[in-house]
């Protein structure tokens, strides 16, 4: 037990001088230590090998200057740019400066590579390169021969497209984009049903809908579209109709602000509809695709269902711009696939900003990363080493070094400026409520209606066995005249008017129905002779 104690103080003081030593210090130090404290050799052993995994450090056969490769680019200078006075870049000054925190010193040299990236990837797991720097994709065939560090950028694979400006083309059927198709047929059933309601409600009493099958149809529905601009008037009488036309007034009102304001976020804001949406789209038409030349989305295309003579590949930006510019049918390309970095610095680009749209993500990568032989030690201490640089105010002034201040994050590089259109499921509750109470004002109605026909009836029948003379079938005869389908009967006296013409002035007299002596009427114009029965 005692010796085990011994032992993990050695150990405990070696980790303590790899914090303010160097890895050669601190080896001899623990050496030193381990031999005072009288341990055999293979403790020894065991000692230092725990110190090289703590510090990163290097086994012995790597104690020599690191052949590092870089891919030669001939586009997008911006990650990696070879020239005769060395090699510099984003990729090279994040690589730099993860080194510098390193607690050792690391030598190497940089070579440049100019094939493909996955030879790239080969060269280092067949020992050609210790290790590679560069944009190079972390995908899983690669990682299964190579050690890859961490993702110091978020990647994927997507498609820069040419934006067409919406306000060029045809804009005349724009108001109906604020609802959907099913929404538009809701509102007209609903508008119909109103009209419907109403005719049913106000037919029996009221003037305005009787007439012609023509004058009927035509006030309804006048009276039902009308209400979108609240100028259908006072030409309802029942109770039950006002009840109806408050609630759709309501409706109305919700759905004409919904409409105004999705309307005006179409006009209002700049928006620029993609040529092309997907890539089943661009497969579907045989349409051109291109990509960057030596990247793995080559066999990525291939894998999708592309044929190599569909595919054109690119170097530069400026090659992306016209090969878009001038599409499929003019020896250009639909689209360009590439990694969401590379299309991220086109449309941050000043010059493509407006011309050139990226969609989303169709392929998920974890990003670019540096690469070392499998088991090589300083993987995980450079990726510590990274993290550092990358979350920090360091890399954030790599990045508007090499990139620009209007850099942009795969994120917010596709803004979405489209107005999601209102779907019926947004109106379905205030439908339901609209047509319930709707339906049963119609039921109420029509009961009503029902009730007061079956009450004439039976009154009729009550009265026909005792008339004496023809008054009281007359007085029934005029309740039924009188009646409007509702049970509602007008009482109203009959007078009768006698008109006598003696002179110049003409004299009437006027005999009440229950007797009483004739009034007479003077400044008449009724010819004479005549009689008139007037209901008042």
């Amino acid at each position: 037990m005692e010796e085990h104690c011994r032992l993990a103080m050695a150990a405990a003081f070696v980790i303590l001088l790899t914090v303010r030593s160097s890895p050669a210090m601190a080896m001899a130090a623990a050496a030193t230590e381990v031999h005072s404290l009288g341990l055999n050799r293979n403790e020894t052993e065991r000692i230092n090998a725990g110190v090289r995994r703590n510090l990163g450090g290097l086994p012995e056969v790597y104690h020599k200057k690191l052949k590092i490769a870089v891919p030669l680019k001939h586009g997008f200078r911006a990650f990696v740019n070879v020239s005769d006075q060395g090699v510099t870049g984003y990729c090279i000054d994040l690589f730099e400066a993860a080194v510098n925190r390193l607690p050792y010193r690391l030598i190497y040299e940089f070579v440049v590579f100019d094939r493909s990236y996955d030879e790239l990837v080969q060269s280092v797991s067949s020992g050609i390169n210790d290790a590679a720097v560069g944009d190079i994709t972390i995908i899983a065939d690669r990682a299964s021969h190579v050690e890859f560090t961490m993702p110091y950028t978020e990647s994927g694979v997507s498609m820069l497209v040419l934006a067409e400006n919406e306000s060029e083309s045809k804009i005349e059927w724009v108001f109906l984009k604020p609802l959907t198709k099913e929404l538009w047929f809701a509102t007209v059933i609903i508008f119909l049903f109103t009209a419907l309601v109403i005719w049913i409600i106000e037919h029996p009493r009221n003037m305005e809908y009787q007439g012609s099958n023509t004058r009927q149809l035509s006030t309804a529905l006048y009276f039902a579209f009308s209400t979108l601009t609240f100028s259908h008037g006072q030409i309802i009488k029942s109770p039950l109709s006002k009840i109806v036309v408050v609630i759709w007034c309501f409706v109305v009102l919700v759905l004409v602000q919904s409409y105004t304001a999705s309307f005006s976020s179409i006009l209002t804001v700049k928006r620029f509809q993609p040529s092309v949406t997907d890539l089943d789209q661009l497969l579907n038409n045989g349409d051109y695709v291109g990509y960057q030349e030596g990247s793995f989305v080559n066999s990525f295309l291939t894998r999708r269902g592309f044929s190599e003579r569909r595919l054109r590949s690119y170097t530069k930006k400026q090659e992306y711009a016209e090969a878009l510019r001038k599409g499929s049918k003019s020896g250009g390309v639909s689209a360009i696939v590439d990694e969401i970095p590379y299309l991220t610095a086109i449309v941050s680009d000043p010059r493509y900003q407006k011309e050139f749209q990226m969609l989303k993500r169709i392929y998920k990568t974890p990003g670019f990363g540096f690469v070392f032989p499998p088991g090589f030690p300083l993987v995980h201490n450079l990726s510590t080493a990274m993290l550092d640089v990358t979350s920090g105010d360091e890399g954030s002034r790599m990045e508007v070094k090499w990139f620009g201040a209007e850099a942009v994050s795969p994120s917010n590089a596709i803004p979405n400026t489209d107005s999601t259109p209102l779907t019926l499921q947004s109106f379905s509750g205030l439908f339901i409520i609209y047509e319930f109470m709707s339906a049963l004002m119609l039921m109420i109605s029509i009961s009503m209606s029902v009730l007061a026909q079956y009450t004439k009836i039976r009154v009729s029948d009550v009265q026909s066995p005792g008339v004496d003379d023809g008054n009281g079938a007359h007085e029934g005869s005029n309740q039924a005249q009188n009646s409007m389908g509702n049970g509602f009967v007008a009482d109203r006296p009959l007078r009768e008017i006698r008109i006598d013409d003696s002179s110049q002035d003409i004299h009437g007299s006027v005999e009440r129905a229950d007797g009483e002596e004739p009034r007479p009427i003077q400044n008449g114009s009724v010819p004479a002779n005549s009689t008139q029965t007037i209901v008042s």
